[in-house]
């Protein structure tokens, strides 16, 4: 029996709609939060683990693998192994490594030894240029665009830690999963760039500001960026990481290892005296010398809706996994009104922002927001995990910021 006509045109338009699908690319699942140390290494494991076809990498410093000595030791399923496993499976690997790290750091050894070990698994491996002061970004790209490459989404992981250790066991930090193409194409491009990016002689040197620095950053090293949610040092993120703080009028969330840029500390002041009072709480590293003036100048203030504390741990002197010690903030991370964040490698400096290559993001997914926020309330109110900050009293640093009236 025939069957009657919709059900015939019924299964034509489920025919042609199965079609239409068959080979396309997923759709984009959203964004997602990662944070250390409570969800280590897994999600960049998996992310490594799923690559099909092309890995970048920027990275400050590098030493995941198990058979450099190192203190606390990498595993065996080391992130840095899960790159050579890569490789060798035939994915096409690249990576940036801060040229000044791998040369004179206080982990260069290390980080030689890792670079070393890589190349020898044939990744492709490139010091970062000496256009930047520091290339201080921590950023994966998988199966980002790539010639002949015509595969599923690719994935971006924007993170504020390094790829050693300690950071997953010793350090409060933070990363965002995403596979948002336009965000994807714009970090491959800035990473393409990047890997083939002339080395200034002499390079960039420290100073106070990117006018006198040597060579002065450019953002002619920077290809045109169109992604409102991404933020690159040195030329988007000063602006846009003061507009978040700006606009908080019920509360500011805000964590760093350092908070030394005059601009910022005056925006967190002038937003914690506005006519809102909104509630500004800040978390900053516990060892830090040069977020001195941000404490002595925003306590200051005399402002009760404005409280800082410090997370004074170090990341763990032993491989013993039983060895406790309180956190130690190196997460970077904004959250203003509870509705909308910021997560990456920028710290609040005048060196971080306009002399660095760095990378972060916005992000705006409720449930993400409601762990950040879960997590930041946890470490300003346990006990032992976070401290009082205290204003200096002496010292060249210990001095008041004149911020605008």
């Amino acid at each position: 029996m025939r069957p009657p006509v919709p059900a015939v045109l019924a299964a034509i338009v489920l025919s042609l709609l199965l079609s239409a699908c068959k080979g396309a690319a997923p759709a984009p699942s959203g964004p997602r939060l990662a944070i250390e140390p409570d969800d280590g290494r897994t999600f960049i494991l998996e992310a490594i683990a799923a690559a099909t076809n092309n890995i970048r990498l920027t990275i400050y410093e590098i030493t995941d693998l198990a058979t450099v000595q190192q203190t606390p030791a990498a595993p065996a399923n080391g992130v840095v192994q899960a790159l050579i496993d890569a490789a060798h499976r035939g994915v096409g690997i690249r990576v940036i490594v801060d040229q000044a790290q791998y040369g004179t750091g206080n982990n260069a050894q290390q980080i030689q030894q890792t670079v070393g070990a890589m190349r020898n698994a044939g990744i492709s491996v490139q010091l970062s240029s000496t256009a930047f002061c520091v290339t201080h970004q921590k950023t994966f790209v998988i199966d980002g665009p790539a010639s002949g490459f015509s595969g599923a989404a690719g994935k971006a992981l924007i993170l504020s830690l390094n790829l050693m250790p300690g950071y997953f066991g010793g350090t409060r930090d933070y990363a965002v999963i995403t596979d948002d193409p336009g965000v994807v194409q714009e970090v491959s491009r800035v990473f393409d760039s990047d890997f083939t990016l002339p080395a200034p002689n002499p390079g960039c040197a420290y100073t106070y500001t990117p006018a006198t620095t040597v060579p002065p950053p450019s953002a002619s090293d920077t290809p045109p960026l169109g992604q409102a949610s991404l933020l690159f040092s040195p030329v988007n993120s000063k602006p846009r990481l003061l507009e978040i703080i700006g606009s908080a009028r019920r509360s500011l969330l805000l964590t760093t290892e350092e908070l030394g840029d005059d601009d910022m500390i005056c925006a967190i002041g002038a937003v914690a005296r506005s006519a809102a009072r909104p509630s500004v709480r800040i978390l900053l590293s516990g060892d830090t010398g040069s977020n001195a003036a941000a404490v002595k100048t925003l306590l200051g203030l005399g402002l009760t809706n404005l409280s800082i504390r410090v997370m004074p741990g170090v990341p763990p002197p032993t491989s013993d996994p039983s060895f406790q010690t309180p956190l130690y903030m190196h997460g970077k991370q904004v959250i203003a009104d509870g509705v909308r964040a910021f997560v990456g490698s920028e710290n609040l400096t005048n060196t971080s922002l306009l002399q660095n290559r760095e990378l972060g993001t916005f992000f705006d997914d409720p449930g993400m927001i409601d762990r950040l926020q879960a997590t930041f309330t946890s470490d300003f109110a346990t006990p032992g995990n976070s401290l009082p900050a205290q204003a200096c009293t002496t010292g060249s640093q210990c001095v008041t910021i004149t911020c605008p009236p």
